[in-house]
Parts: structure tokens; C-alpha cells; sequence
């Protein structure tokens, strides 16, 4: 036991060492995305438009798949891949083929809801129709093909595929900057969904193939089918669940938008381009998390189970996640003291050298620092809620992120009075510490 316990802490590590630089350069290429959008854009009504409605996009593909579908797949396959290989095709041909034919329909209806709903108090901007559907649209079609590549990404990281995800993930951020500079004066501002779209395009193209290798399986055993099995159900259920921690996540930056639109024009644009940094220190350690996830779903799966259902014993899980957290607390404090006095210097250089205005660059940085202040147990939190996705512990989550739900747009509401749209940066940091309270606790009492 000892002998396989070191093992598979030294391919955690070797995992961790490949992954982490290649996808960083991926994630660099995303954040210099937003970069490239604040100097050629700035922060006119329009880009509040086009932000307020990448964050729908970004927040149902959150919904749909990365934060519920990826969730649950992969730590679902890992259990099945441990009864065998030919259970593993099983799994993914009836999860998979019951997904492609609900999602898209989902993601339509929820686009529509959300339009519906935006129409109240979103600003008014001077797009004509024909733009405003049209950006709508895209960004439809991007959620559409996005949620698809995250089911692709968990069938490979079940595996242990990390590498091409990430690698074209980097080569997918190029291709986006290159066709908003292309396209931006024919098309304008819908420029940006376009290449969104074509980027998330290029990527399903390349992991569909890979997917099918690793799992010697061919595209027609992966048509849309509505016949129940064991595997749809619990992955339906589960899906559900995390749905629901989904919704309740995803919501809480939609509705700071919302909230902060109230407050007058480039508003919004203001709290996106400073969450942009607040992703900096996400990215340094949210390139880990796959390979985490991978990781603990396996340790999990082999685990003795008790009647009830739970872990007999998780003695080496809850250490393996005790070792991340203080390699997580090693690596980001001094990494977060000095963002945080560097932060005025940072936006300067990044946001500096184009229509943002002086004035623009000092509020958003007021605004980082006061995200900065929340993003330790912030990160602490990510990590352990991977823990209990590996432990199909789904409650936890979804009652955490029930709670930030709740609450955040009371204190919106209440700190705005004060402090403005710093106020909605207050809400989020101070949240996080009773969240992370929460959280750690249900893990280390659960058996």
C-alpha cells in the first residue's frame, strides 16, 4: 500500500508539472484576449452590451458543463473505468448521446429566458437590431460548442490526456485575437462573438477524434439516443445537483452585473476588466484542478465502500487534499501580498495604452484590491470542492453556493448604498470566508 500510494503521488506530480506550464500559456492567451479588447474597445456602452451577455454565455456554460456535466463525468467514468474497459465505452455512449440531444435545446431556452429578462434594465446602447440579435446569437452558438468541448476535456482528463486540451487551448486564444483583428473593421463588434465561436469550433475538431481513439469507439456509436440506462440516470441526477450549485454560482456575477449597470454607463465593463486580474491568481492555481479532480476520483474509486455508501476509508484521500492546500497556501501568499501593492502598476500596464482613460484604470484597480482581499480562501475553496466532487459529495456544494446566492445580493444591495460599485466588490470578498468555513468543515468530518 505504501509502495502504491508513492506511486501515485509521483504521477499526481508529474502530472501537475506538465500540465501547469502549458496550460498557463493557455490561460495567458485567454486573459491577453480581454487585454487586447480593453485597448481596441475601451469601455463604451457597447462593450457593456457585448460583456453583460459573454458573462450569460460564460455562466450557462458553466451551467451545462463545466461547473455539472465535467463535474460529474469524470469522477462517473473513473468508476466505471475501474469495472473494466468495455464498461467505460458504455458509460460514455449513453451520457454522451443523451447530452448532445437535451443541451442545445437547454441552451436556447435559457438564452431566450435571459434575454427576456435583460431587456428590463440593461442600458440602452446604440446597436441596431439586426446587431443586437445577432450578438445574442453568437454568443448562443459559442455556449452551444463550448459545453460540448467540456464534455470532450472530461472524457480525456478521466484518462489522464491532459495535454492536447491544453495545448489547444493555447493555440485557440491566437486564433481568437487574430480574427478580431481581422474582422474588426467589417464587422465590428460582433467581431468578438465571430471569433469566440470559430475558436471553440477549432478546438472541438481537434479533441472529438482523440476522444474516440482513447475509447476505441466510433462517431456513429455516439448518436443521440433516449434510452435509459444506469449510467444516465445517476449522471442526470447528479447533473442536476450540480446544476442547481451551478446556477446558484454562476447568478452571483450576473447579477453584480445587473446591479452594477444601475450605476451608469461603463459600470459593468469596469467589474469585468478587473475580474480579468482577479483570473491571474485562478489560473496559477485553477491549471492544477483537472489533474486534482482526475486524481481524486480514482483515489476515491478504489476506495472500500461501506454499506451506506461512503468511504471505508479516506484516510489517503484527506491527506492527499491536506498536501494541496498547504502546497496551494506556499505557492499564493506571497504571490497575492505583492499583487495586491502592485496592483495600480499592473492595470497601468496592461490597460494603459489605449482608450481607457486614467480615471478608468484607478477605479478598476480600487476594485482589485478589494476582490485581492477575498482571494485566498476563494482559492482554498476551489481546491476543496474538488475533493468533493472526487467523493460524488454534491450537497456540500450545492448548499455552499446556496448561501453565496442568498446572501450577495442583500449585500449588494446594502454596501452600494455606501460605497457604490466597490460595494459589489466588498459583497464577493467578504462571502468568501464563512463559504470556505463551510466547506472545509463538511469535508473533514465526513468518513
Amino acid at each position: 500500500m505504501p509502495n502504491n500510494a508513492s506511486q501515485t503521488q509521483a504521477s499526481l506530480l508529474k502530472n501537475i508539472l506538465i500540465v501547469t506550464p502549458l496550460s498557463l500559456i493557455g490561460r495567458a492567451g485567454t486573459f491577453l484576449i480581454y487585454v487586447v479588447l480593453a485597448n481596441w474597445f475601451g469601455d463604451p456602452a457597447e462593450m457593456d452590451f457585448i460583456y453583460y451577455y459573454w458573462g450569460i454565455a460564460i455562466f450557462l456554460i458553466e451551467l451545462l458543463s463545466a461547473a455539472s456535466a465535467y463535474s460529474v463525468l469524470v469522477p462517473l467514468l473513473a468508476e466505471a473505468r475501474a469495472k473494466g474497459e468495455t464498461e467505460a465505452q458504455r458509460c460514455v455512449q449513453s451520457i454522451f448521446s443523451r447530452y448532445i440531444l437535451i443541451m442545445p435545446w437547454l441552451c436556447c431556452l435559457l438564452v431566450a429566458i435571459s434575454w427576456t429578462i435583460s431587456q428590463r434594465f440593461l442600458p440602452s446602447t446604440e446597436l441596431s437590431s439586426a446587431t443586437t440579435i445577432g450578438i445574442v446569437c453568437g454568443f448562443l452558438c459559442f455556449t452551444i460548442i463550448a459545453s460540448l468541448r467540456w464534455m470532450l476535456k472530461a472524457i480525456l482528463d478521466t484518462y489522464q490526456a491532459f495535454q492536447l486540451p491544453v495545448i489547444v487551448q493555447g493555440i485557440r486564444a491566437a486564433l481568437v485575437i487574430g480574427i478580431i483583428y481581422l474582422c474588426k473593421p467589417s464587422l465590428t463588434w460582433f467581431s468578438i462573438p465571430f471569433a469566440l465561436i470559430l475558436g471553440e469550433l477549432f478546438q472541438v475538431i481537434v479533441l472529438f477524434p482523440r476522444c474516440c481513439a482513447i475509447l476505441n469507439l466510433k462517431t456513429r456509436h455516439l448518436k443521440p439516443d433516449l434510452q435509459e440506462t444506469p449510467y444516465t440516470k445517476q449522471f442526470l441526477h447528479q447533473c442536476l445537483l450540480m446544476m442547481g450549485a451551478a446556477i446558484a454560482d454562476g447568478l452571483n456575477p450576473v447579477v453584480d452585473r445587473g446591479m452594477g449597470s444601475t450605476l451608469g454607463a461603463s459600470s459593468v465593463s469596469k467589474l469585468d476588466y478587473a475580474l480579468r486580474l482577479c483570473a491571474i491568481p485562478e489560473t496559477l492555481t485553477g491549471v492544477t484542478l483537472p489533474v486534482l479532480l482526475s486524481h481524486w476520483a480514482k483515489l476515491s474509486s478504489s476506495e472500500p465502500q461501506s454499506e451506506n455508501g461512503s468511504t471505508a476509508n479516506g484516510t489517503e484521500l484527506q491527506r492527499s487534499v491536506w498536501q494541496g492546500v498547504i502546497a496551494l497556501l506556499v505557492m499564493m501568499v506571497p504571490f497575492l501580498v505583492g499583487f495586491y501593492f502592485l496592483r495600480e502598476n499592473i492595470v497601468s500596464v496592461l490597460y494603459g495604452h489605449g482608450e481607457l482613460s486614467e480615471a478608468g484604470q484607478s477605479h478598476i484597480a480600487s476594485l482589485l484590491g478589494i476582490y485581492l482581499l477575498g482571494m485566498l480562501p476563494r482559492l482554498i475553496s476551489r481546491l476543496l470542492i474538488r475533493a468533493h466532487l472526487a467523493r460524488q459529495a454534491h450537497g456540500t456544494v450545492v448548499t455552499a453556493t446556496l448561501i453565496r446566492l442568498i446572501l450577495n445580493p442583500f449585500l449588494n444591495w446594502l454596501f452600494m448604498q455606501y460605497w457604490g460599485l466597490e460595494g459589489i466588490a466588498w459583497s464577493t470578498t467578504l462571502l468568501s470566508y464563512p463559504i470556505l468555513a463551510y466547506i472545509a468543515i463538511a469535508f473533514w468530518r465526513q468518513k
